[in-house]
């Protein structure tokens, strides 16, 4: 691993050793059936290259499965095997996912019920770099504004990490271990241990993960290495089957290299602490009571010296440190005021409070020596209610409606136009405070079909009011002041259609979707404002900062502005059975949009892509070959985009060709391997990060997707 020796001399540690040593339901039983026969099949494919839609607009899959292509160890890229999704590639870890192009604030991410706010206002450390997903049970997504039970402003979906818990009969002990290793010196490891009783339960789990820098499909070398680890225990205490009380607390931390900026991100150190409560089993109309509750600290790091030599505009050692504090609850009922209704309402509320100091010269005046600068305060109070009616056999509608209270104070006296210049905050010590509201229908129809196969179609419309987050109100200017605190809120009103169709062969879905998003929260980072002269002094974002140019009589600036916005597309996956041992499958996603503001196509959304596969399995063998096709992307708009990045210029097509196969020579026992990008394409995704002039490294125009890449994993269970 290519680094230049922290000044902290402090290794990452990893807990892995000390670990090994310590040791919405639905009342449709149709729709029950397919989820745990969607559970059963994806248990038997030794290695996953995509996930069918198996329920309207609702997706399962295991994470601790093998997955090609290979994913980094974080939650980001573990959706990209699910049509719809892409990842922002920075480096070698820490992506940033977009479901239909949406991404930031606009896509929840729940780690277990808990919400999680990265500390960089450049998204060095999106939420999904906190995550580890393999040390989880489940991943589920939920696409579009179709539920308001998983917290506010998810106008393109929801995305929730679970641990499952479940309530033995009798003692029992459960253990998950896996290695990998790969090309870029990649070497994983994960072990999850439990040991379960009628009455109590205990389980932990640690991981680590670590690679090289990467090369492309050309050879050329990308600043790309990282190192992560993460601990959890949890502690539950079930006296009887309708009453659990769960403890958890967990910890991680991991330094990564980026491509994309001047900086490296040398701390990503995060503490969690968590108490569940279930009481089930109530009554006839109140079923089941939730109460959750939970506290999270980000400590985030990112310098220009621990992971490379310093450069560009400063030789010197710079050293920006963050901190984001979050806390939360939610209290949900679960109520049956008839045979054929379910009901679910509560309310949940969390708070955030992010704060910062940084050193232009760690040599001369350590950063730790510095007092913090608080910038942003956030609170949220939100009460919900979601609904399934099945009023027929074959027929249901499930609707949902939340009102949520939002309240963001501006905490910054100062606010840094340029690298070395900065001006008083005209809304400073100000706050602001609104009231929004979300909701939505669904209707379901099972079709009459023939024994063993279903067919089911499906139509739903979401309103969804998102309040504007840290990255929009607090990182960039707004186009008539230098502060956006008072950027408008968005609204998005979309409707979702499909289809899915089974057969004791056949598999497949289609689900089209459009969107009418009335203020749009579009990023412009080009805008032209009037020159400042001020005196010297510090940046607010050190990675923002490197973007931004200056003239004689003007700037150049990033802005966040409103405009009205539309989108849509749609996605197609099959699965077909062609014999008892073969398979294909079959993925096309489309996504087109457009920005009635300013009369362009709606930058960074992703071109058509189309996965096609052939797999074979049978007990103990497992063989596949995966095609991936993208399009090439003209439909850009130069400078535009979202608090993830920004369009600048179009991308060729690409084809991606990857092989995999597997032996489990017990149910015990799994051994898989495969080759991603086997014929060494040089490609990088159109929605990819613009490359960082780094010493050493060659001028990428692009952040380039790995080359030729060889993996081996094993896993071992109890």
């Amino acid at each position: 691993m290519r680094k230049v020796k922290s000044q902290k001399n402090k290794p990452l540690h990893t807990p892995l050793s000390l670990a090994i040593i310590a040791g919405c339901t639905f009342p449709a039983a149709l729709m029950a059936s397919e989820v745990n026969e969607k559970k059963e099949r994806e248990m038997e494919q030794m290695v996953v290259t995509g996930v069918k839609t198996e329920q309207p607009l609702n997706l399962l899959t295991d994470p601790k499965m093998p997955r090609q292509p290979l994913p980094a160890n974080d939650g980001a890229d573990y959706l990209k095997t699910i049509p719809g999704f892409s990842v922002v590639r920075k480096g070698g870890t820490s992506g940033d996912p977009l479901l239909r192009g949406m991404g930031g604030s606009r896509l929840g991410m729940l780690l277990d019920g808990e919400s999680l706010m990265g500390g960089c206002p450049g998204r060095m450390d999106p939420p999904t770099a906190y995550i580890f997903p393999e040390s989880l049970d489940e991943i589920e997504v939920i696409k579009g504004p179709q539920s308001v039970a998983h917290g506010p402003g998810n106008s393109a979906g929801v995305v929730l990490f679970n641990q499952l818990q479940e309530r033995p009969t009798e003692p029992e002990w459960d253990m998950h271990a896996s290695l990998l290793g790969g090309s870029a010196d990649r070497k994983d490891g994960l072990f999850d241990l439990a040991y379960k009783t009628p009455e109590f339960s205990l389980r932990g789990s640690a991981t680590s993960a670590s690679a090289d820098d990467y090369e492309d499909g050309d050879g050329n070398q990308v600043h790309s290495n990282y190192e992560r680890w993460s601990g959890k225990a949890n502690l539950a205490w079930t006296p009887d089957d309708d009453n659990r009380l769960e403890f958890e607390t967990a910890f991680s931390d991991a330094e990564a290299a980026y491509a994309d900026r001047g900086v490296d991100g040398s701390k990503f150190a995060r503490e969690s602490y968590k108490a569940k409560y279930r009481r089930s089993n109530i009554g006839d109309l109140l079923n089941t009571i939730d109460v959750q509750i939970y506290y999270n600290t980000i400590d985030h790091i990112m310098d220009n010296y621990s992971l490379r030599a310093p450069s560009g505009m400063t030789t010197n050692p710079v050293v920006m440190n963050l901190d984001s504090e979050t806390m939360g609850a939610k209290l949900s009922l679960q109520l049956n005021p008839a045979d054929n209704i379910e009901l679910t309402a509560g309310l949940d509320t969390w708070q955030n409070r992010h704060r910062g100091r940084m050193s232009m010269n760690q040599s001369m005046i350590d950063y730790r020596s510095l007092k913090w600068d608080a910038d942003a305060e956030f609170s949220q109070l939100g009460i919900f209610s979601e609904a399934s009616w099945q009023f027929a056999p074959n027929q249901r509608w499930i609707a949902g409606a939340r009102l949520d209270d939002w309240k963001v104070k501006d905490l910054r006296e100062t606010i840094a136009v340029s690298m070395m210049a900065k001006v008083d905050n005209p809304t400073a010590g100000e706050s602001r405070s609104e009231r929004l509201p979300s909701g939505f229908m669904r209707y379901e129809l099972a079709l009459p079909s023939p024994p063993n196969s279903s067919a089911t179609l499906y139509a739903g419309l979401g309103y969804s009011e998102r309040f504007p987050d840290y990255w929009e109100l607090f990182s960039r200017e707004a186009a008539d002041s230098y502060s956006a605190l008072n950027i408008e809120s968005e609204k998005t009103s979309q409707l979702d259609i499909g289809a899915i169709y089974r057969t004791e062969k056949l598999s497949a879905s289609i689900s089209a979707f459009a969107s009418d998003i009335r203020d749009y929260l579009l990023v412009q980072n080009d805008y032209q404002k009037p020159a400042l002269m001020s005196g010297m002094d510090t940046m607010s974002s050190m990675d923002a900062a490197m973007d931004m140019g200056e003239s004689a009589d003007s700037r150049t600036v990033a802005v966040i502005r409103n405009i009205q916005a539309r989108t849509w597309g749609l996605e197609l996956d099959a699965s077909y059975q062609l014999n008892d041992n073969w398979r294909t499958e079959f993925t096309v996603t489309s996504v087109r949009g457009s920005n009635d503001t300013d009369k362009t196509t709606l930058a960074q959304l992703p071109p058509l892509e189309t996965r096609l596969g052939l797999h074979y399995e049978q007990a103990q063998w497992s063989a596949g070959i995966l095609w991936r096709a993208i399009a090439s992307q003209d439909r850009v708009d130069v400078g535009k985009g979202n608090i993830i990045g920004q369009d600048f210029g179009p991308t060729d097509s690409a084809d991606v060709l990857s092989i995999n196969a597997g032996w489990r020579p017990n149910q015990r026992l799994l051994l898989t391997a495969g080759i991603d990008n086997l014929l060494d394409e040089t490609y990088a995704e159109h929605i990819s990060r613009a490359g960082a002039e780094i010493p050493n490294f060659p001028q990428l125009d692009r952040v380039n997707e790995p080359g030729r890449t060889l993996w081996i994993k094993t896993i071992y269970r109890i």
